[in-house]
């Protein structure tokens, strides 16, 4: 429903409308919609980012295991399925 469609609802000379039942039942549902798809979006996102801290605390600790940095191609091969997993976990909100 677009805000001009509210119009023909309003009543004249007070702030309310007056919605009739079925049109309330649509809107309530819509809103109800929104609000599940936007708690999965953020459950979809807080995956991504708790998969983003333990790549962070899994680099950290092979770092100081090693003593070393990383050769190029361990970095490179770990980016590759970290990059894989969070656009597979991303994918979600679609």
């Amino acid at each position: 429903m677009k805000l001009e469609d509210y119009n023909k609802y309003y009543i004249q000379g007070s702030d309310h409308y007056l919605i009739p039942k079925d049109v309330f039942k649509e809107l309530f549902n819509e809103m109800i919609n929104w609000k599940e798809e936007s708690q999965k979006q953020q459950e979809v996102i807080d995956k991504a980012i708790k998969k983003l801290n333990d790549f962070i605390e899994c680099c950290k600790a092979e770092k100081l295991e090693s003593g070393s940095d990383y050769l190029h191609h361990q970095y490179w091969d770990m980016f590759e399925r970290f990059n894989k997993q969070v656009k597979d976990i991303l994918k979600e909100v679609e």
